[in-house]
Formats: C-alpha cells, sequence, structure tokens
C-alpha cells in the first residue's frame, strides 16, 4: 500500500471519528452493562470474550451509523445542519463508504462468531434492524411509529448481547434490556425534534416530522416516564440495586427539564440541551447498575449463575 493511499484511507477514519465516534462510544454501555448484569466474572472467564465482544459491538455500531450516512447520502447535502458533515464534502467517495460500511460488518461479524453463537445471532438481529431503519421505505426511518419500534427493539438486544455472554436469554435479562430499550427509543425522539428542520426540508417523515415536535417530545417524555417506572420497578423486587428505587427523584428532575425544554422553545439548541441533561442521569444510572453488581445486598448477586 502506498504512502498516498495510507493517507487517503486515514482521511476517512479520521472523518467518520470526528463526526460518529461519540455516538458509537456512548451507545456501548449498553452491554458492556449487560456483560457483568449477566453474571460474567473476569476472574473466571478471562478477559478476552469481552474484549471481543465490545470490539464487535463498536465494529457493528458504526456500521450501521456509516450504513445510515451511505443510505442517507442526497437528503444530507441538501440539509443544512448535515451538509457540512457529509463525506463527498470531505473528499469521500460514496463508494468508499460504502466499503468501510461493509469491513466494518464483516469485523463485527468475525468478533461475534469468535465470541458464541449468541452473540452472532443478536448481531445479525441489531445489524437487520439497522438496514430496515436506514434503507426500507416502509418500515425505515421515514415510517412514523415503526421507526421508534425499531429503536426499541435495537436497544433491548444491544443490552442482551452482553447479558448473554454468560447466561442465556431469560427474563430479568429481557426485562433490563427493555429498560435500555426504552431509553434508546425515547432518545430517538427527542433526537428527531432536534433534527425537525433538517428532516421535513428532505422529506423524511418521522414522528416529529408527521405529528409535530411537541407530540414527538411529549411522547419521548412518556417513553421515558416508563423506563423510569421499570428502572423503579426493577429494583423494588431486588433485580436491580436497592438505590435504584430512588429513581423517580431522577425522573421528576427529567420532568422539570422538560418543562424547561417546552418554555424555552422546542429548537435544535433545546433539544441537544435536553440531550445533553438526560445522558447524564442515565451514565449515573448505568454507574450505579454496576456498582450493585459487586454489592451482595443489591440483590444482583443473588441472581442464579448460568
Amino acid at each position: 500500500m502506498t504512502a498516498h493511499a495510507i493517507r487517503h484511507y486515514g482521511r476517512i477514519v479520521r472523518h467518520f471519528v470526528a463526526t460518529r465516534a461519540l455516538e458509537v462510544g456512548a451507545l456501548q454501555a449498553s452491554p458492556f452493562i449487560g456483560i457483568f448484569l449477566g453474571g460474567y466474572r473476569i476472574e473466571h472467564g478471562g478477559v478476552a470474550a469481552p474484549i471481543l465482544l465490545l470490539l464487535g459491538s463498536c465494529a457493528l455500531t458504526a456500521h450501521i451509523f456509516v450504513f445510515n450516512d451511505w443510505a442517507g447520502y442526497e437528503s444530507d447535502l441538501r440539509a443544512p445542519q448535515r451538509s457540512p458533515h457529509v463525506f463527498s464534502r470531505h473528499g469521500i467517495s460514496r463508494g468508499e463508504v460504502a466499503g468501510a460500511s461493509a469491513a466494518l460488518l464483516v469485523l463485527a461479524a468475525v468478533a461475534f462468531a469468535a465470541v458464541g453463537l449468541p452473540a452472532l445471532l443478536i448481531g445479525t438481529a441489531i445489524a437487520a434492524l439497522g438496514f430496515l431503519y436506514s434503507a426500507s421505505p416502509v418500515l425505515g426511518k421515514s415510517t412514523p411509529v415503526a421507526a421508534s419500534l425499531n429503536h426499541l427493539a435495537g436497544g433491548t438486544l444491544h443490552f442482551l448481547l452482553g447479558y448473554t455472554l454468560a447466561r442465556d436469554p431469560d427474563a430479568t435479562g429481557l426485562m433490563i434490556g427493555l429498560f435500555f430499550g426504552l431509553v434508546f427509543a425515547a432518545g430517538h425522539l427527542n433526537q428527531e425534534v432536534r433534527d425537525y428542520d433538517d428532516d421535513r426540508l428532505t422529506g423524511i417523515r418521522t414522528n416529529a416530522v408527521v405529528f409535530g415536535c411537541r407530540p414527538a417530545f411529549v411522547a419521548s417524555v412518556v417513553t421515558f416516564t416508563t423506563a423510569y417506572a421499570l428502572l423503579t420497578a426493577l429494583a423494588a423486587f431486588g433485580i436491580l440495586p436497592a438505590l435504584l428505587r430512588w429513581s423517580p427523584i431522577a425522573w421528576l428532575l427529567h420532568l422539570a427539564w422538560s418543562a424547561q425544554a417546552l418554555a424555552r422553545g422546542l429548537r435544535f439548541e433545546t433539544a441537544v440541551w435536553m440531550q445533553q441533561r438526560y445522558r447524564w442521569l442515565f451514565a449515573l444510572i448505568g454507574l450505579v447498575m454496576l456498582a450493585g453488581q459487586f454489592d451482595a445486598s443489591s440483590g444482583i448477586g443473588a441472581l442464579p449463575r448460568p
């Protein structure tokens, strides 16, 4: 490979790292937490399996984002907020993006296959949901409600990707996974409010475009509320740390921020302001989940080992 080719591929990597790395990294919290809530113990199983699983998860998530950029190329060029970040404006061709997307998918498949059949099957299901979201005219991002159900399923499966490293899928895993799915779906509804102007201009029929920003934002708050209620119930039944029984306090804070957002007006900046705040809340909740894993009084240690 020539020095010119190395520089060129380096530019492709740098572009997608700059535009997508933060989102890809943030989404790995779900399978990472799932690994430990599923009962995996590094002292018994070693570090190779979780590292491979997280590598595959990062590659799969990056593939979904890159494929979405490839599929939405023409509409993104017409969108004022997204246009400056379109890959073609940075000297990258659409064919190269397709190649990068395929390479990431292959890398994810190899990593999951090395981990085991459950990871490969769940990873395949997540990839299929990503394809439908970006490319399907019926079940994709231009189909209100269906797109949110896609995110609900994808978020749940992403948690189970980590959870099934040490145990088979069970009711406990599905319930905790549903919490992550609800948070993912609710967060994306807020994102649709953020992207309303661009999506309306380019004809992408999101929930916010079809029903309006206010109904979509309220649907986001209701979905978040359902997630908080499920989280509180899981803590009350001893499935998650007892400290999370106080989740209604976080919910009240979330409601207060939502009221402020409505008062500010549902614009791009407001949705970003809201996103920054609830992400910190759920980061704290995730840390409590992990801390409780090593506390026998939390109840998680009492779950049957696989």
